[in-house]
């Protein structure tokens, strides 16, 4: 793939456009629940998928068993010390694809494994040619948009990699001398957000003109948060590269926008939601609770918690507040003081985030209090309920919240806390996204809540 610079701004003006305006082409009405045999949608592009060599009846773990793939033997040991026996459905679906050098866009549900999907066939790539020189530059780059979802790809890729590979993780919130320490030592992989590493750029202390691998992860959400100029201005740094997309949601308008600086002959779109127009993950279920007493919320919060998570004690929660002050009200009141809780937002320093979600990984806390930070990509199997005190402005951000839960297969809640003001928005999300809200009435409590009409 060759991108010139006036090209991409093309490209990232369109994405923009669509961004703002919203306008979102649903090609098919037909309803196809997503199964084990599932269904790859063909774009109307001409993309090539490598998909026609699995059969859609055949079982997805005789699928994704290792011996399918080409695999070394150390790296198969990697991945079973992290318990993964076989590969996913996104995983061996895109990994010929991704190893063999093929542009690709991907599109997976939330908690499908999209994340190894990408870190383990570009590990595999780039360990056959292993260099230990000092100072060299890296071959592939990842980009995310949230430090905390740069320092999870960080910690996937480390589980699965060479000892002679060498990651480098650029974020804000960290010192500039021990990133820099780590370009200058060299490089083979490049993770971080798009401001540092164009901070980076700009100091010249980051060189990308032997990236082979370009990787935009979440990248709808990239775009959202503002950083389209900053993505842009990376990508003309980069000579050629191959180009893999990420998400869970790439409306029509992406797909199309992308697709044009991809190689006309060797690109791929695999799209494991298929033509089902339901896009949260099929294992959660989706409920919807009336509160107009906005002073009742932290009660309200500890009963749907003691009410749906399967044990209190035990499992685990994310709570989702639109602003960082609804967050703080939350997390300071009685009722959230009375469990092991804790919030995350982009206000705390990066070292007190990094302790938060540190502590959540571990359990030692069992409620996360937090904003759309936490929305994309962090993967924690044990959370079995999400609660959202509002509904999101857009269903994108609701497949994303709820999609916290309900991981790797795992059983999960969510529920969407709304009032009379907001119940339009939350049919419009019900709508949009394809589900079903079933609402919660308060006798359904084990304790009837008392709240104003």
């Amino acid at each position: 793939m060759f991108v010139s610079s006036l090209s991409i701004r093309h490209l990232f003006n369109n994405i923009i456009i669509g961004l703002n305006s919203k306008q979102l082409l649903i090609q098919s009405t037909r309803f196809v629940r997503y199964q084990s045999q599932l269904n790859v949608a063909r774009s109307s592009y001409q993309f090539d998928s490598a998909l026609d060599k699995f059969p859609s009846n055949e079982n997805d773990q005789e699928l994704g068993l290792f011996k399918h793939f080409n695999i070394n033997e150390l790296t198969q040991k990697r991945l079973q010390a992290r318990d993964v026996k076989y590969l996913f459905p996104v995983q061996y679906r895109s990994y010929n694809d991704i190893i063999s050098g093929k542009d690709c866009i991907v599109q997976a549900r939330t908690g499908t494994g999209k994340t190894l999907a990408f870190s383990l066939p570009i590990v595999e790539r780039l360990q056959t040619e292993i260099s230990n020189a000092w100072g060299r530059y890296p071959r592939c780059l990842v980009l995310e948009p949230t430090r905390e979802l740069a320092k999870q790809v960080t910690n996937d890729f480390l589980s699965i990699k060479s000892r002679l590979l060498s990651i480098s993780t650029l974020y804000g919130g960290k010192e500039y001398s021990r990133q820099e320490l780590s370009l200058k030592k060299g490089s083979d992989i490049v993770i971080g957000t798009p401001g540092r590493i164009k901070d980076f750029l700009n100091q010249k202390k980051l060189n990308l003109q032997q990236v082979q691998i370009i990787v935009l992860d979440e990248v709808d959400r990239m775009l959202d948060m503002g950083f389209q100029d900053d993505v842009d201005y990376i990508i003309k740094s980069i000579p050629r590269s191959q180009m893999i997309v990420f998400s869970a949601t790439i409306p029509l308008w992406l797909k199309k926008s992308v697709s044009r600086y991809m190689s006309p002959t060797n690109k791929s779109f695999i799209n494991l939601i298929g033509d089902s127009q339901e896009k949260t993950a099929v294992n959660v279920e989706h409920l919807s609770f009336k509160l107009n007493n906005f002073s009742k919320r932290p009660e309200v919060v500890l009963k749907l918690l003691e009410q749906y998570s399967k044990d209190i004690n035990q499992s685990q929660a994310i709570v989702f507040c639109q602003t960082k002050h609804e967050c703080d009200l939350l997390s300071r009141s009685n009722e959230m003081n009375s469990i092991s809780s804790d919030v995350l937002h982009g206000n705390l320093s990066q070292r007190k985030r990094e302790q938060v979600l540190q502590s959540f990984r571990q359990g030692q806390i069992r409620v996360l209090i937090t904003t759309d930070v936490s929305a994309r990509g962090l993967d924690i199997p044990q959370v079995d309920l999400v609660i959202l005190t509002s509904p999101p402005q857009d269903w994108e951000s609701y497949v994303h919240r709820s999609g916290r839960t309900g991981r790797a297969g795992r059983q999960g809640k969510s529920i969407c806390v709304y009032n009379n003001d907001q119940f339009k928005q939350l049919k419009l999300i019900q709508r949009n996204a394809n589900i079903q809200f079933t609402n919660i009435h308060p006798d359904s409590f084990h304790e009837q809540i008392s709240m104003r009409k």
